[in-house]
């Protein structure tokens, strides 16, 4: 099917694309470009057989010029159609108003037979009538007939040749006596004897001549009949590699190119299972670096925890208790009791009690100053006796770190042990968390190792895909379909190049067709072979050097003959002079020879036109015959097509009677063609078209693929015609599956179309 019309230049469309479906209708006013689409289709669809000296293709020229340009774009998996120009126009595209109809069996132009069928609907010719017409004329013996003036002449000829005896018979007898003329007659026989050898050695060298003819004739039936084998050896090869015929790389392609992907696809699996296996080893690595550290750390953290003990112990020794005075806290306490006193005194005015108030105030906070202000500190071991004790540690503390242990103060040492269990319990932590992420990495290495595995399989999946097609078509692998593609192509050319040196000979015998030439091969070699010609290959030479032989013999036999005829002349002219004596014998014996030989001449002109009018009777006889039956079931299909939409009519063609084709309506009355009104006629001629169409396309296989355009096909039809028009277009359409593309100005005819149950593609043309 048609996806798709493109039109980057025709006519007046410029870049343009129309899409079309199964049933498409094209619409558009006058000059919208409706006949430009109709000859862009017929340009595509039949480009095979474009030929721009023919009147279809000038008339394209003419419109469009011979840089036109458009395609058709086929829908996916449909091979694309193709027409001849005349099968095109004539079955394929049907146009309003035209009413002729062509019998699709008809294959050459120029037979007779396809110009009387052509006239079945408007010249009436009547081959039956013809055949017994001139089969009278060839055999009726009444007078004025061919026989009765043959019977006359015969009896006519028989009488003047007894007549010409008796006169001869005269004629030598009187000339007898003469000397001159006896002398003449012995030389003149003498002259015809030479002749005569003189012919007997052409007609000997013309008899060799034609039986080494026929042995040339003989090797060259055998060389056709051998190009005739080698040609269906070539076919047959090349259809024992059938499978070949097409370019299969783009079905393979794809496989290939999954396998690749997936080969692909499972190295990057394996490079990412790598990659995550090299970082678990790494993590695996700086594990066993951390548990190194950690024992490090282990041996420290034991020691400083020993060390805490002993420093816990030395600190706890009892230690004096030294009283002191927090200066600072003494005076803030005593001028915040001032302070507070001194606003209570004022706030108070002229009375007493503030100011006793702010006495009791001052008195406290004397009292708070003095008390708050004391500090008891407990005086343990002196710096001195701190560092004696702490250096006892540096040596331990040597065996297991290079860093000195500190020996300036209690707290010094406490926070460098307590920086030790730290650092302990910073590598323990560094550990766990390390083995966690190792956890991790084992994860990913497991999931890396399953996605390769899987990749890998898809990988060798793709290439056993890759490896069943080439061995479904026998191939080891592509460079071996390659190859067996490239002997096919090699076996179809030479197939071609044979079967165009076959239709070559085949030309150079008259013969139209290849099954003809081989018929005719056959036929001439079993004719040779039963009279027991051989072949001679390659004795044209010899059959030249005969021919000019046989040139050279016939110019002595013609010399041979130019001296019988002045032998003959001299006897003629001794005749002459005993003419006086003969009386007029001589001129009634040549006008009796005259008149003689005129008879023969038309009994033989009499005999050849019966034995003619016996030929075209018995052609006429075998047209009618086969046109009756062709006819007769062509009416048949067009009455099953229209009864889809007139369920009563039958439709009915006579062999080349002169109404040509009728049609019967519910009431019985039969009305011909022509003269039905021109709805209904364009109603039946549109059921027939489609009748020829669908025939034209029926195979042994059954029917094969093709296409109708219909170019305003119903403006000659009211309203119910069209309905019932469109009706049977559905039908069509439904039962063969063919595309329909249907080019008109009615806008309605896609709605009507619709309510009919067909699926409607609009392409709408502007000005």
């Amino acid at each position: 099917m048609i996806s798709r019309l493109d039109m980057p230049d025709f006519g007046k469309f410029r870049k343009t694309e129309l899409a079309l479906g199964p049933f498409t209708v094209i619409t558009g006013p006058n000059e919208a470009g409706k006949t430009t689409v109709f000859d862009a289709l017929f340009d595509t669809l039949c480009a095979e057989s474009r030929h721009e000296g023919r009147p279809l293709w000038k008339n394209l020229a003419g419109r469009y010029t011979a840089l036109r340009k458009a395609a058709l774009v086929w829908e996916e998996g449909a091979s694309p159609l193709a027409f001849t120009d005349n099968e095109f126009i004539e079955i394929f595209a049907i146009r309003g108003g035209e009413l002729g109809v062509h019998h699709p069996e008809n294959k050459s132009d120029s037979a007779w037979s396809l110009a009387a069928e052509n006239a079945l609907l408007n010249a009436g010719l009547n081959p039956a009538q013809l055949a017994a017409g001139l089969t009278d004329k060839a055999e009726s013996v009444r007078k004025g007939s061919v026989q009765a003036g043959i019977r006359r002449l015969r009896e006519a000829i028989k009488d003047r040749e007894q007549a010409i005896a008796a006169l001869k018979n005269e004629h030598d007898a009187i000339i007898a006596s003469a000397a001159e003329a006896e002398r003449l007659t012995e030389e003149k026989t003498q002259r015809a004897a030479e002749l005569d050898a003189r012919n007997g050695e052409v007609k000997d060298l013309t008899a060799g001549i034609e039986k080494l003819s026929d042995a040339v004739r003989r090797a060259v039936v055998l060389a056709g009949l051998k190009a005739l084998r080698e040609l269906k050896e070539a076919r047959e090869a090349a259809a024992a590699m059938a499978a070949f015929a097409e370019d299969g790389v783009p079905g393979y392609k794809p496989l290939k190119e999954t396998q690749l992907e997936a080969e692909k696809t499972a190295a990057a699996g394996e490079a990412g299972l790598a990659e995550k296996q090299a970082a678990l080893a790494a993590a695996e690595a700086a594990l066993e670096q951390l548990e190194q550290r950690a024992k490090t750390f282990k041996l420290q953290s034991d020691l400083a925890a020993g060390f805490s003990a002993r420093v816990a112990q030395f600190a706890a020794e009892p230690e004096r208790v030294t009283v002191g005075v927090d200066k600072k806290m003494r005076w803030g306490i005593w001028g915040a009791g001032a302070a507070l006193a001194a606003l209570v005194g004022f706030s108070g005015g002229d009375s007493v009690i503030p100011y006793v108030a702010a006495a009791g105030i001052i008195a406290a906070a004397a009292w708070a100053g003095i008390k708050l202000s004391k500090t008891e500190t407990l005086s343990g071991h002196t710096p001195e006796e701190v560092a004696a004790f702490l250096a006892g540690f540096t040596g331990d503390w040597a065996a297991v770190s290079p860093e000195t242990f500190p020996t300036a103060g209690l707290e010094a040492a406490r926070a460098f042990i307590a920086k030790a269990q730290a650092e302990h319990q910073a590598a323990n932590a560094a550990c766990e968390a390390k083995k966690a992420e190792i956890l991790g990495f084992k994860g990913g290495v497991t999931a890396a190792g399953q996605t390769a595995a899987e990749r890998a399989q898809a990988a060798v999946e793709a290439a056993d895909a890759v490896a069943a097609w080439f061995k479904a078509l026998g191939c080891a692998d592509e460079d071996d379909y390659l190859a067996k593609a490239a002997d096919h192509k090699r076996l179809a050319a030479r197939a071609g190049d044979m079967e165009q040196r076959v239709l070559a000979l085949a030309g150079g015998l008259g013969c139209a067709s290849e099954e003809d030439f081989k018929d005719k091969l056959f036929a001439e070699n079993g004719d040779l072979e039963r009279r027991g010609v051989e072949p001679a290959p390659g004795a044209d030479a010899e059959l030249a050097r005969l021919r000019h032989e046989l040139t050279g013999l016939a110019e002595k036999a013609h010399e041979a003959e130019a001296a019988l005829n002045k032998v003959t002349a001299a006897l003629d002219t001794a005749r002459a002079v005993s003419e006086a004596r003969l009386g007029g014998l001589p001129a009634r014996l040549n006008q009796a020879e005259t008149e003689l030989e005129l008879e023969k001449a038309e009994l033989a002109e009499l005999e050849l036109q019966a034995k003619a009018y016996a030929l075209a009777a018995g052609a006429f006889t075998r047209l009618a015959e086969t046109s009756a039956m062709a006819f007769e079931t062509l009416g048949k299909e067009v009455t099953t097509t229209l009864r889809a939409v007139l369920p009563e009519v039958y439709a009915e063609f006579k062999v080349f009677d002169a109404a040509g084709a009728a049609v019967t309506d519910a009431g019985g009355i039969k009305r011909s063609v022509k003269n039905l009104s021109s709805g209904m006629r364009d109603l039946f001629m549109l059921a027939a078209r489609l009748t020829i169409a669908h025939r034209a396309r029926l195979t042994p296989e059954g029917l094969a693929p093709a296409l109708l355009v219909l170019d305003e096909p119903f403006y000659t039809l009211d309203t119910a015609r069209e309905r019932a028009a469109i009706k049977l277009l559905g039908n069509f359409h439904k039962t063969t599956g063919w595309q329909i593309i249907i080019l008109t100005k009615d806008a309605t005819l896609s709605a009507t179309a619709k309510t009919e149950g067909i699926p409607v593609t609009d392409v709408a043309l502007g000005m």
